[in-house]
């Protein structure tokens, strides 16, 4: 089992979306997924789950005590990735996540405020000694802001994804309606974007997706 954590303390940075877009791709592929929804405030993936039409991803609310437990019960139930969603504003949870987490996927949204919160985030994976990764997420279209964002995590010797995700519409509609942006408009630049970076990260935390693999091994 291969686990991901989503992670930023400051809301509003796409963690969910991006939780649940991966979770549909590598359920798309053939992988058994399970997202761990741990904002018990908001508790978002839980709602995109019951908006659903298919079943193909499990989502489970999960406080911080329980969650070694879920974690247990997922590998328990073969599932082939568990991706754990994390709420703003909790260090505890994100610490306990990191911990458990073979890969942590960080979101930045390339504005002053937000990066700076950011900064706290990285400090704090840094510290679990988990391999992580930055992307920018809800980028303008015009604006220098993203190049600079990116360029100032790569001098402190943070990974940046390449792939960028811009402000589109279709990924609040998609999680709108218990989509995700590849299912939404299959066709569209948010879909192209979802798939480049779902495909990244899978490079980065060498995942393969692929059941069989794991059965053929």
């Amino acid at each position: 089992m291969h686990t991901w954590a989503i992670i930023s303390q400051k809301g509003g940075q796409g963690k969910t979306t991006l939780a649940t877009g991966f979770a549909v791709e590598a359920a798309r592929d053939g992988a058994a997924v399970v997202i761990l929804d741990t904002d018990d405030r908001q508790g978002t993936a839980s709602y995109w789950e019951n908006a659903r039409a298919t079943d193909d991803v499990t989502v489970v609310n999960t406080g911080i005590a329980v969650l070694p437990l879920n974690l247990a019960k997922a590998e328990k139930g073969q599932a082939d990735l568990v991706i754990i969603d994390t709420p703003a504003n909790s260090r505890d949870i994100a610490t306990e996540a990191a911990r458990a987490a073979d890969f942590v996927l960080i979101p930045v949204v390339p504005r002053a405020f937000d990066i700076a919160s950011v900064l706290q985030t990285v400090k704090q994976i840094k510290q679990e000694g988990t391999p992580f990764a930055v992307v920018l997420s809800q980028v303008k279209h015009t604006g220098s802001e993203a190049d600079d964002t990116a360029a100032s995590f790569v001098d402190m010797g943070v990974v940046v994804l390449a792939t960028r995700l811009h402000d589109r519409k279709d990924f609040s509609n998609a999680v709108g309606l218990g989509q995700a942006a590849t299912e939404y408009d299959p066709k569209g630049k948010a879909a192209a974007e979802l798939r480049a970076a779902f495909d990244e990260v899978k490079r980065l935390s060498d995942f393969a997706t692929k059941r069989a693999k794991r059965g053929a091994t």
